[in-house]
């Protein structure tokens, strides 16, 4: 899986030094580790990737696979390098259009063959006369908006379509118009279109004219419409797994692109200003409005009075593993939980839509707890926000509805003993997908899923021996549904949920400039343990290169009960990491980072607590 982020690395070697002479990895590897690792064919050419008829918008393929160890191959007549276990990893050059490709292979007398066909479709700015591509028209779909309340007047509408580069281009919306367009890139013209008070359903018409002078248009196969029906009423009722599992499935996002997501919650009430194809347009403030899946939402009858929360008075409580705030709003409304980290200090600001903040009394117990300090402040019409300050790096948190009421749990640090900082603690260790999910391609025909499993496994075997509590989210090669894993942690009440995985790289990347372990994080609480695992893997397996620590929101690192990261061990597309991976020397010494990672991450965190245990 390909991946572009900012690089931030933090690498403290004394304490990986420390911890590396506190557990070093033995000189044999243990049985779990060693155990064979069963190939999946004993064809005498495996293609791992690509599949046959495969079609790339680029002009190279990934060739990747292996013959029978001491066979020969060639590629349309050409010798193909083959490893002494017959592995091999090309970047294969495409000819526009459909290529074959011939793999024939030698050894003992035998020759066998094999032909994949691979269609390049690699991206081309058109040029001469004017031309505009019927596939690139936006709206693609129909784009309904109700009349807009004050405020919400005159609601942009993005339009584009791609044609011939260097052209001039505008876009008529019924009788409206021409509105002229930016061509942003060769060949790409983008426009936007303000939404008047009503507007029967009409397509969007282009017109572009080149530099030649003549000229294209075309019609949008979606419709523009203001049906002046107001604003609508509709409540969550999609089933919402766990309370901090955060499935993407149910994610409302920004429509113009910013990176703003609501994960939301059974019964809440959401004001619903327009609709296109499969998801509705919800109003979250004056200025913001979010794409929200129509299956999260069922309209509420025509006149249902638009939602209004108002709440006065903020509860803080804490018990033995978490604080609690409490907000009694008298009705379920959307809202967001975002962290946030400046110069040492943690907080978490909940935003509330259809909300006013009327607080004039506060129940707490600051002084002894974990929040430090509550605000609020109201943005403007309906939107009210609550910060609240933390002492140290939350270890987890969630926000959910009890009745009405908004409860905002945050884990508490636990109490850890630096002389045995995994005793007592509860870790999920997921090894990455499994049954009939086979992850990435393995070249030496053993697929990602059953390279990480031994791997996670003698993990578990590791932190057990320190006095963890760990939980396997499989410990065979059964299908876990991706949601199930963190949905296992949060029952579980774990501290951390971590995954492994090995990476591949997609389409259109050459594999030679590729390589290394990584670890993935999403939300800020989670930094610190990326980073651990991350200076393990680096001083325990320095050969195999340092791909990063990266943000990036996904299925596993999205959860926030806990904290939450995942682990890419090494690149299957790389022939070095590779034959690591495929060898039970290279997964046990995997298992030993990730295993040591984590207690340096504890170690850590005692040190910082200045405990010495009894």
């Amino acid at each position: 899986m390909s991946r572009r982020f900012l690089l931030s690395i933090l690498l403290l070697a004394g304490a990986t030094v420390a911890l590396a002479q506190t557990a070093p990895p033995p000189a044999t590897p243990p049985a779990t580790g060693a155990a064979p690792l069963m190939p999946i064919s004993d064809a005498p050419i495996f293609v791992a990737y690509p599949p046959d008829r495969h079609t790339v918008a680029y002009d190279h393929v990934l060739l990747e696979g292996s013959v029978r160890p001491g066979a020969t191959l060639t590629l349309n007549g050409q010798p193909v390098e083959v490893g002494a276990d017959g592995l091999f990893i090309e970047w294969v050059p495409l000819n526009p259009g459909e290529n074959v490709l011939v793999l024939e292979s030698g050894g003992g007398g035998a020759v066998a063959r094999q032909e994949l066909r691979v269609t390049s479709t690699p991206p081309q700015v058109l040029t001469g006369a004017a031309q505009i591509v019927a596939a690139g028209l936006l709206p693609a779909g129909d784009r309904v908006a109700y009349v807009q309340p004050p405020g919400l007047e005159g609601r942009a509408v993005p339009v584009a379509f791609t044609g011939t580069a260097g052209g001039q281009a505008s876009f008529r919306v019924g009788d409206l118009g021409p509105f002229p367009m930016t061509e942003t890139a060769p060949g790409r013209y983008e426009g936007t279109f303000l939404l008047p008070g009503r507007l029967a359903a009409a397509p969007v018409v282009f017109t572009l004219t080149a530099g030649d002078g003549s000229a294209a248009t075309a019609t949008s196969p979606g419709k523009l419409s203001v049906t002046g029906t107001g604003p609508r009423v509709a409540e969550v009722t999609a089933t919402i797994p766990g309370r901090g599992v955060q499935a993407g499935t149910f994610v409302w996002r920004n429509g113009a692109g910013r990176n703003y997501v609501v994960f939301p919650r059974p019964g809440a009430l959401a004001v619903v200003v327009g609709e296109e194809g499969n998801t509705f347009a919800v109003r979250a403030s004056e200025t913001l409005t979010l794409n929200a899946p129509k299956s999260t939402l069922t309209l509420r009858p025509a006149g249902t009075p638009l939602p209004r929360a108002v709440f006065t008075r903020i509860d803080v409580r804490t018990g033995d593993t978490h604080a609690e705030v409490r907000l009694d709003l008298g009705a379920r409304v959307p809202f967001t939980v975002e962290q946030q980290v400046n110069r040492g200090s943690s907080s978490l600001d909940l935003r509330l839509f259809s909300s006013v903040a009327d607080v004039d009394y506060i129940v707490s117990d600051f002084p002894e707890g974990t929040v430090r300090d509550v605000r609020w402040t109201q943005e403007g019409d309906g939107v009210a926000r609550v910060r609240v300050d933390l002492r140290g790096e939350p270890w987890g948190y969630d926000a959910t509805y009890e009745g009405t009421t908004l409860v905002l749990r945050v884990r508490q640090a636990p109490a850890l003993d630096i002389r045995a900082p995994l005793r007592g603690r509860v870790i999920v260790i997921d090894p990455g997908h499994g049954g009939d999910e086979f992850g990435g391609a393995g070249p030496l025909r053993v697929p990602e899923k059953n390279l990480v499993l031994p791997i996670a496994l003698r993990v578990a075997e590791l932190l057990r021996a320190k006095g963890a509590t760990v939980i396997l989210t499989r410990e065979a090669d059964v299908t876990v549904p991706i949601y199930t894993r963190p949905l296992l942690a949060e029952e579980r009440n774990a501290d951390l949920l971590v995954s492994i995985h090995a990476n591949a790289l997609p389409d259109g990347v050459d594999p030679r400039t590729k390589r290394g372990s990584g670890v993935y994080s999403y939300h800020p609480q989670a930094r610190a343990l990326a980073d651990a695992l991350q200076a393990s893997l680096l001083s325990v397996l320095p050969e195999v290169g340092n791909d990063g620590v990266h943000y990036q929101n996904l299925a596993l690192t999205r959860p926030t009960t806990q904290l939450s990261v995942l682990v890419e061990t090494a690149f299957l597309t790389d022939k070095g990491n590779l034959r690591l991976l495929m060898s039970a020397t290279g997964r046990e010494r995997f298992a030993q980072a990730v295993a040591l990672g984590i207690e340096r991450f504890y170690r850590d965190a005692a040190l910082g607590q200045g405990r010495l245990g009894r």
